[in-house]
C-alpha cells in the first residue's frame, strides 16, 4: 500500500479524478467512502471543513483539484516540464469555469429557477465551453492537452464531461471530434476501463 487513504461520500463526484489518476497510475490506497450520517461529526475535524480529503505522509490536504494535482505530479501525470505542467492547469482551470456555472443548479432549492439556470447552461454555456475546449485541444495537435501525452487534464476532463452527461444530457460532439476522440482514449486506456468496471456503482 502507498499509505494514501482519499475519504469522500460514496459518490463519485469530486474526488472522482483523483481515484482515476490513481488507478491508471496503479497505486493502491485506501479508498474511504463515507454516509450522510457521518458526515457532521467527521466535518468537525477538518480544517476545511470539506470532502474530499486526502491522507498521506502524516498530512492531510484539502480541495479536490489540489488533491488531484499532487497526486498527478507524484505519479507522473502531470507533463514531464513546467511548461506541460502549466497547459494542463490551464484545460483544468477552464474546467473550473464551467463549474462555476453548474454549481448554482445544483444548489436551486426552487425548481422552476432550477429549470431556467439547467436549460441556460444546456443551450448556451455548454456548447460554448466545449467548442473553446475543441479549439484548445486541436491547437495542441489534438490528442492531449498538455506536451502531446495523457496527462491528469485529460483524465479531469473526460470525468467532467461524464458528469455532465448525467446532469444535462449527452451534449452535441458533432463539432468536437478530437474531444470526443480524447474521451475515448481515455475511456479505453486499460487502467481507466478496470476501475471504471470495478468501482460502486454510484448515481454520480
Amino acid at each position: 500500500m502507498s499509505g494514501i487513504k482519499l475519504t469522500y461520500f460514496n459518490l463519485k463526484g469530486r474526488a472522482e479524478p483523483a481515484r482515476l489518476i490513481l488507478a491508471q497510475a496503479e497505486v493502491e490506497y485506501e479508498d474511504c467512502r463515507i454516509e450522510k450520517e457521518e458526515w457532521p461529526e467527521l466535518k468537525k475535524t477538518l480544517a476545511l471543513g470539506q470532502l474530499p480529503v486526502l491522507e498521506v505522509e502524516g498530512q492531510t490536504i484539502g480541495q479536490s483539484m489540489t488533491i488531484a494535482r499532487y497526486l498527478a505530479r507524484r505519479f507522473g501525470l502531470a507533463g514531464k516540464t513546467d511548461l506541460d505542467a502549466a497547459e494542463a492547469d490551464q484545460a483544468v482551470d477552464a474546467l473550473n469555469d464551467l463549474m462555476n456555472n453548474v454549481s448554482p443548479i445544483m444548489r436551486e432549492k426552487d425548481e422552476e429557477k432550477k429549470a431556467e439556470l439547467k436549460k441556460k447552461v444546456q443551450t448556451e454555456t455548454m456548447p460554448s465551453w466545449m467548442k473553446m475546449m475543441e479549439a484548445l485541444l486541436t491547437s495542441k495537435g489534438g490528442n492531449h492537452f498538455a506536451g502531446n501525452q495523457l496527462t491528469w487534464a485529460d483524465i479531469a476532463i473526460y470525468h467532467s464531461i461524464g458528469m455532465f452527461k448525467g446532469m444535462l444530457g449527452e451534449p452535441n460532439m458533432e463539432e468536437c471530434p478530437n474531444l470526443q476522440k480524447l474521451m475515448e482514449t481515455v475511456k479505453s486506456l486499460p487502467n481507466i476501463k478496470k476501475w471504471e468496471e470495478a468501482r460502486p456503482n454510484t448515481p454520480f
